[in-house]
């Protein structure tokens, strides 16, 4: 059974996806397309809108298998949120990785992602400060060729060429539209339904706002010793983390206090993120969460070492990152489902 892995945060499934996982399937010629999804938290730094299992139930529109990608990796930078995502789709034996890119010249992607020298990717300063070449530092791009340089040299590499808008688009323009403007759309009640496959239950959704009164507590309650030990919390951050806290009164507003030109705003908001959900280290990734399925993914996943189907007190100390998200995302969101008492959500589909 030939597959073809997706790494994606799908924050929410939006038509933009389910047109990425047709072309992913068309093009590889797969049987199985699998999700490799974030979890609670994404790459921005920000909760996710809905729940990783609701998203995860809306990616069997176009997936036949949904697995998490690790929490830590979820939220880091370029470099590591491939690597995750490669590692994790090695530890599923895929046999080829197709992603969402500007330019979908492989060669192309390729010679550029060999030619840029390693960064300090913890300096806070963008991909395009860093390498001074604007012409490959879209979102997608930038991706693109973190996985063509971690991928294992026995995936096939797909990519596929992102259609009708950009990552940074925040308007709903018609059929196909960006996470980020259907999310705005969401935020301000205005309708959506022509951008996403399936109808969404928005009474659930959540922003970083929600979670200021949490990660407010984490600062204050910590000393700057205490925060220092969190990952990612360099050059004295803790100090200025601290010092502007008492007198902000949402998350926007303490964003604009601690921002700096040295360090951008996604930069600073994985740091806060990894500041509320505890993070000290770096994950291993050695055990695979599995989250939705079809029938085609369960017979694919069938026989695999490693592969879970649902947390219980033997296997949660393999994912204790994850746990400790959910627990956390659930005390603002209100969603009952957890790690323990959500089984891997099941579709039942023909061959």
């Amino acid at each position: 059974m030939k597959s073809v892995a997706i790494i994606a945060e799908y924050n929410p499934y939006h038509n933009g996806h389910h047109y990425h996982a047709e072309m992913a399937r068309q093009k590889s010629q797969a049987d199985i397309v699998i999700a490799i999804m974030s979890g609670q938290f994404t790459q921005r730094g920000a909760p996710a809108i809905f729940s990783k299992f609701a998203r995860a139930e809306s990616a069997l529109k176009g997936c036949d298998l949904v697995v998490e990608l690790p929490q830590f990796y979820a939220l880091s930078y370029a470099d590591d949120f491939a690597y995750g995502g490669i590692r994790t789709a090695e530890l599923l034996g895929c046999d080829a990785l197709a992603f969402g890119a500007e330019c979908d010249d492989l060669e192309m992607l390729t010679a550029e992602a060999y030619r840029v020298k390693t960064v300090d990717v913890k300096s806070g300063r963008s991909y395009a400060q860093m390498t001074g070449d604007q012409a490959f530092s879209q979102p997608n791009n930038i991706l693109a060729m973190q996985y063509i340089k971690a991928a294992d040299s026995r995936l096939e590499l797909i990519p596929v060429k992102r259609i009708e808008n950009h990552y940074h688009d925040t308007q709903l323009t018609g059929r196909i539209a960006s996470a980020t403007a259907v999310r705005r759309a969401i935020a301000a009640g205005h309708d959506f339904s022509m951008a996403v496959p399936a109808a969404i239950d928005t009474s659930l959704a959540v922003s970083w706002e929600d979670f200021f009164p949490l990660l407010k507590y984490k600062i204050i309650s910590h000393t700057a010793e205490e925060l220092r030990n969190i990952y990612m919390m360099t050059e004295g951050l803790e100090h200025r983390l601290k010092s502007r806290i008492n007198a902000s009164q949402d998350f926007e507003s303490y964003m604009q206090a601690i921002k700096t030109k040295r360090y951008t705003y996604t930069r600073l908001q994985r740091l806060l993120a990894c500041t509320l959900l505890n993070i000290t280290d770096r994950q291993t990734i050695t055990d695979i969460r599995v989250l939705a399925m079809n029938d085609k993914g369960r017979a694919y996943i069938k026989g695999l070492p490693h592969v879970h189907t649902n947390i219980n007190k033997k296997n949660a100390s393999l994912y204790p990152l994850e746990v400790r998200a959910t627990q956390i995302y659930n005390l603002v969101s209100g969603d009952r489902r957890n790690d323990f008492n959500t089984p891997v959500i099941y579709q039942r589909t023909s061959f």
